[in-house]
């Protein structure tokens, strides 16, 4: 009797564990099928069956909403969408009008897309106002589309000693005169002696000189060559135009030495060239060589170095 029940526990014991085994086979099992079925749910695996690499599918996921991925896995692989998810200066938040830009101006490489859409350039000019945000210090931005109150004036404007100046006095903000006198004595060294003919000037300057071009060459070439009042950055106390004693032609002060020795050093000090040649659809500006603005040494360096103007680097670095 004692070796029939041994037997009859052991076969009990046995289909239990049977039956363990076969839970944890069916769990382990129903796991990996329930895994597989939300796997090939995913937008992970949709876009790498529609075409896109792993890669490219952790770019879509990342800057995409589900929305736009199902848009997208309704139509060919968009190769576009991918570059320009891919460009240095993207910005998630500007995506639909990188987008439409793109559709209407199928040419333009899309780093141009890029910082033409970053900076507002796809708006008109004067009609899309943002104000400029004063908290920002000297890295305020002012152009045609940030625009300054009527009554802004900086707290610290000093007047500049006349050897650094010709015409009417001068006036920057207090950092701006500290670096230029760093920059000019660095200058003078190797026998250049720059010499500023414009700095700050009020909202109701700029009115007065804007509206001398505009009464002279009408509203078209006024807005080329010139700010409108409360656009100009001349207002913030940030900017100076700067020419040498040996040359204050502004028709040939490129050629100078003096515009060759700012070019190559101006950064150190912290000032950039602000609107230079061939950035004219980012400043909305025609090259200035004398034009310099006051952002701070690093940032001047990586403008520089990077070769950007200040209303991209202030776009996806400031504002972003």
């Amino acid at each position: 009797m004692r070796k029939r029940k041994k037997i009859r526990l052991k076969k009990q014991v046995k289909l239990v564990l049977c039956l363990i085994v076969f839970i944890i086979l069916a769990i382990v099992i129903g796991k990996s099928i329930y895994k597989d079925h939300v796997y090939k749910n995913s937008y992970e695996y949709k876009l790498e069956v529609h075409g896109y690499s792993a890669d490219e599918v952790k770019l879509l996921i990342k800057n995409l909403s589900n929305k736009k991925l199902d848009e997208l896995l309704e139509s060919e692989k968009n190769d576009v969408l991918i570059s320009l998810l891919k460009e240095k200066y993207f910005l998630k938040k500007n995506l639909d009008r990188y987008l439409d830009y793109y559709d209407k101006h199928k040419q333009t490489e899309l780093s141009q897309i890029i910082a033409i859409v970053n900076v507002y350039a796809d708006y008109e000019t004067y009609e899309h106002d943002i104000d400029t945000d004063i908290n920002k210090d000297e890295l305020i931005l002012c152009n045609k589309y940030y625009k300054l109150s009527a009554d802004y004036e900086p707290d610290d404007l000093v007047q500049m000693n006349s050897k650094y100046y010709y015409g009417d006095s001068q006036s920057v903000r207090q950092e701006v005169y500290d670096a230029f006198i760093d920059m000019w004595n660095a200058a003078n060294e190797e026998g250049i002696y720059l010499i500023v003919n414009s700095s700050y000037r009020t909202y109701a300057d700029q009115d007065e000189v804007y509206n001398s071009y505009k009464d002279s060459y009408g509203e078209k070439e006024a807005d080329a060559v010139a700010a409108r009042a409360g656009y100009s950055e001349h207002q913030t106390g940030l900017a100076i135009d700067v020419f040498s004693k040996d040359n204050t032609s502004r028709a040939t002060f490129k050629e100078s030495l003096a515009y060759s020795w700012l070019e190559a050093n101006a950064y150190k000090y912290g000032f950039i060239l602000r609107y230079p040649e061939g950035k004219e659809n980012i400043t909305g500006y025609g090259a200035e060589s004398w034009h310099y603005r006051y952002v701070g040494k690093d940032v001047a360096e990586y403008i520089y170095e990077n070769d950007i103007t200040f209303d991209e680097y202030y776009a996806y670095f400031i504002e972003k």
